[in-house]
């Protein structure tokens, strides 16, 4: 698989969870006391936790051989992966988990915080592991001397 073929794999795995987290949004909304509603938001927040592990997998095993070798940044790149990437992947996947188990009022609040924190995590990827310029198919040459 080409750099940009995982690029665009990842980013469509990203639109998805975004789909998914408007669903949860939605559930939030329409959260309250009555046990059908907070099923509803229960069984939003589990299948988006699931589907956030699932792409988590997938990232880092497309991810890391691949951003180690892009630019004279990518062992840099891996190190973000490694220290504290993989553990907000679990702790994302935690707290979502954490809220479909908390009364109503709780899993509202808490599912929103942890809504706002998955997006700004995605964002961040997509500027410094997903950008057009660091998974590219053609080779970026750092030591072109061209005289």
């Amino acid at each position: 698989m080409t750099a940009s073929q995982i690029r665009a794999e990842l980013l469509k795995d990203h639109a998805g969870l975004r789909t998914l987290i408007e669903e949860v949004r939605l559930a939030v909304a329409r959260a309250d006391a009555r046990a059908s509603t907070h099923r509803d938001l229960r069984e939003r927040l589990q299948r988006l936790a699931t589907a956030l592990s699932a792409h988590n997998q997938r990232e880092e095993a497309m991810l890391r051989a691949i951003v180690k070798q892009v630019d004279a940044w990518g062992p840099v790149r891996v190190e973000i992966m490694d220290e504290s990437h993989l553990k907000q992947h679990t702790d994302l996947v935690a707290a979502l988990l954490a809220a479909g188990t908390a009364d109503a009022g709780v899993a509202s609040a808490t599912a929103v915080a942890t809504l706002e924190h998955l997006e700004t995590h995605m964002a961040r990827e997509e500027e410094v592991l997903l950008a057009e310029d660091v998974l590219r198919d053609d080779e970026v040459v750092i030591d072109y001397f061209g005289g």
